[in-house]
């Protein structure tokens, strides 16, 4: 009867621990697209910036 109750338990816990791992998984796919996101925003941004680029000083 002990036995039981332990295989129990422990397909419990497995089941837990398998949806744990979903969970984690749905929230690193979210990061990853959000870092794409980051950085084609800051690819945008340095585009711009080499574009407006004003030279200062004397000119001759």
């Amino acid at each position: 009867m002990r036995i039981f109750t332990k295989v129990r338990q422990m397909l419990l816990d497995t089941t837990e621990i398998k949806v744990d791992i979903l969970q984690i998984q749905k929230k690193l796919e979210n990061h990853d697209k959000n870092i794409e996101l980051v950085f084609s925003y800051l690819d945008e941004l340095t585009e711009k910036k080499e574009n407006e680029r004003v030279k200062i000083g004397y000119k001759k």
